[in-house]
């Protein structure tokens, strides 16, 4: 039994090594393939994955302000053509299993700021998702939610509560995301701190890399989108102080330092 677990450590280590590799190679695939098919037809993509696997989402409807509904193919996409080169549209994603939401994409120079979205399958009453994307660099994001006096849940704290309330259900350390934390039970007069970790750059302290990041964060309730958040550009540090949730209430912080 030694020689077996001794021989299978080093196959796993490879297997997971080739995993990583594709992962990476696809995503700069696909980010090519957008980029000829708008540069042929003068169309933009937006892409939508599934917070809790990661995968693509087909079959969805996304409904879009001054264009109208378009159906995500077998790839998770969305084409459209801008109605302007410049501005924000509104955009609703509506597909069976997932919660429906609502939010503002942004144009500039003819080309989407951000254009993926991680969406959260349905969930209980009571519950809240958060999801983190970002774009490929830098490579790992951590995210964090603490609550005070209980638990620190992310990859390389706590990965789930003892009590099984909270878990980390996805993380990604190749870039894009998504990095989802899923909290089945919010205590009312609980305290709870989310932000998030440039890893990477863990031993820049000036880095302006996260602040670069395109990092958004999303956070579901049973209802729908409850708030979406977008990194501060132009600021330096390692460290995305994101909100935190006091006595019932949710706190705005949304602050990038060391």
């Amino acid at each position: 039994m030694r020689t077996r677990s001794l021989l299978f450590l080093p196959l796993a280590f490879f297997l997971m090594q080739v995993t990583s590799s594709f992962s990476q190679v696809q995503s700069i695939k696909n980010k090519a393939d957008d980029a000829f098919k708008e540069l042929e037809d003068s169309s933009l993509t937006l892409r939508f994955f599934n917070a809790l696997s990661g995968k693509n989402i087909p079959d969805a409807d996304i409904f879009i302000e001054n264009v109208g509904v378009v159906t995500t193919d077998f790839e998770g996409k969305a084409l459209f053509k801008p109605p302007f080169d410049n501005g924000q549209l509104k955009v609703e994603f509506k597909c069976k299993g997932c919660i429906a939401s609502a939010f503002n994409i942004e144009i500039i120079a003819g080309s989407l700021f951000i254009n993926r979205f991680s969406c959260s399958p349905n969930l209980l009453q009571g519950a809240i998702r958060i999801v983190l994307d970002w774009d490929k660099e830098p490579a790992d994001l951590d995210a964090h939610l603490i609550k005070r006096g209980a638990y620190h849940i992310s990859y390389r704290d706590m990965r789930a509560s003892s009590d099984g309330k909270v878990r980390l259900d996805h993380d990604a350390a190749n870039g894009y995301g998504p990095e989802t934390i899923t909290v089945n039970s919010i205590e009312r007069e609980g305290n709870y701190e989310y932000s998030v970790h440039n890893f990477s750059e863990k031993n820049t302290i000036k880095s302006q890399g996260l602040s670069e990041s395109k990092g958004s964060v999303m956070v579901y309730g049973s209802t729908g989108l409850l708030k979406m958040y977008q990194v501060p550009a132009g600021q330096f540090g390692l460290y995305w102080k994101v909100f935190r949730r006091e006595n019932g209430n949710l706190v705005d912080v949304n602050e990038v330092g060391i």
